[in-house]
């Protein structure tokens, strides 16, 4: 029975490995044609056929693949593909393509399509819904107005959360962001690449930076004195 169990377990294992080999080309053939058909989903129409030009933006350990799509000379807008960093879903993180187009009074959000998520049915999996609650809040809005919160935390918060998925709703709500920080880094709004963090407007990244280095300064300053009552626990790094 042993030697049994142990010869079927063994055949499985390797059908299922041969499988994964004779589908993973097919597999991520299938994804790339998904991203780009979504990289014109998030975008409006237009005649003549598309031209992309990708630039990657590396926002710590992820890679934000931000898409300038063309027809002709004219630029129709940007697709950025980008994942929720700071922000987990309640499965995993999700993974947004945000078109972004721009225009004499300002840059609006064009389009949004969720390119991966493991979300409950029924609860978080309803982002992938055309006209959910987190779409048709941020639709047609200027990013740089935006507070990249769902409402239910914040009142100033843009996104109206789907029911029963406030967790699901704040990963949403950052690869919003960390979308929009790769669009101003593609634009040289940010100084650079590895400054593209979760504060995702210029505004917010300024007063991050600013932040970040008057405590730097106090620390400089106090840490002698404050050396003994670190190493006792009574003083937290955060």
């Amino acid at each position: 029975m042993v030697l049994v169990l142990c010869g079927i377990a063994l055949i499985s294992a390797l059908l299922v490995g041969l499988i994964n080999d004779l589908t993973a080309d097919t597999i991520k053939q299938t994804e790339e044609h998904n991203k780009s058909v979504a990289k014109l989903e998030v975008l409006p129409s237009f005649e003549g056929e598309p031209t992309f030009e990708v630039k990657d933006c590396v926002i710590g350990d992820f890679t934000v693949a931000v898409t300038k799509v063309l027809s002709g000379d004219a630029v129709v807008g940007y697709a950025v593909e980008a994942p929720s960093i700071t922000k987990s879903g309640y499965a995993d993180r999700i993974t947004l393509m945000v078109g972004f187009v721009e225009s004499a009074t300002g840059t609006i959000i064009s389009g949004v399509k969720v390119l991966s998520q493991k979300e409950t049915p029924g609860l978080g999996a309803n982002m992938t819904k055309e006209g959910n609650s987190l779409e048709r809040s941020i639709l047609g809005l200027d990013p740089a107005t935006m507070v990249f919160k769902v409402k239910k935390d914040d009142k100033s918060g843009t996104f109206d959360s789907l029911t029963g998925s406030t967790i699901s709703s704040r990963a949403y709500a950052n690869a919003v962001e960390t979308a929009y920080a790769g669009y101003l880094w593609a634009k040289g709004a940010l100084p650079s690449k590895t400054n593209a963090v979760s504060g995702a407007t210029k505004r917010r990244y300024e007063a991050e930076v600013k932040v970040a280095i008057e405590e730097v300064e106090v620390v400089a300053e106090s840490s002698n004195c404050e050396e003994q009552e670190a190493q006792k626990g009574e003083v937290s790094n955060e």
